[in-house]
């Protein structure tokens, strides 16, 4: 039986004024320390997320001046289209299902390891 979902957001950005602290609750941990680890996770999260990005731009751009500079590529025809056309159409995809299961998998890694942190199963 799969865990309920929950949702995970950052600190409030409009508190309240300075100095004026919520009650925490004795049975939960402190918000301050809940509040560390929610920042942990978000900075995690946006760190994937650059990595991820520059990546798959470096990628990309690297394809893009292979396609340009190989002349061979220009000169070879699949079913009458140039061969640099046949990559640029469809060879593009398997990068980005590529980019998007590793970005996946790192952003579940990212959140187990959060709840672990936060003492949750």
């Amino acid at each position: 039986m799969p865990l309920p979902r929950r949702r995970i957001t950052g600190p409030p950005r409009r508190g309240q004024a300075p100095g004026i602290r919520r009650p925490t609750d004795a049975a939960t941990p402190s918000r301050d320390v809940g509040a560390i680890y929610l920042r942990s996770l978000i900075r995690a999260q946006l760190r994937l997320a650059v990595v991820c990005f520059v990546g798959f731009a470096l990628t990309l751009a690297s394809a893009a001046v292979m396609i340009a500079t190989v002349p061979t590529l220009h000169e070879t025809y699949v079913f009458g289209v140039p061969w640099s056309w046949v990559l640029q159409a469809y060879g593009m995809y398997p990068l980005i299902l590529a980019f998007a299961v590793i970005y996946a998998r790192g952003a579940g890694r990212n959140e187990q390891r959060y709840h672990s942190l936060e003492g949750r199963p």
